[in-house]
């Protein structure tokens, strides 16, 4: 049990990210599904929009 509590969370909300990690979570879903055209992929890139704009 104490490895369990160690372990940092899997999935991270989009809108809780920095832009380092959405450009991270954006290379790993373009190499894994060959595209961005995923609602995941298009929500990373609003988001990632959305926080350069700020």
């Amino acid at each position: 049990m104490a490895d369990e509590e160690e372990k940092p969370a899997k999935n991270k909300k989009i809108n809780k990210m920095t832009l380092a990690e959405i450009d991270a979570a954006l290379k790993k879903t373009e190499e894994h599904m060959k595209g961005m055209t995923s609602q995941y992929a298009r929500a990373l890139q609003a988001r990632k929009a959305e926080l350069q704009g700020s």
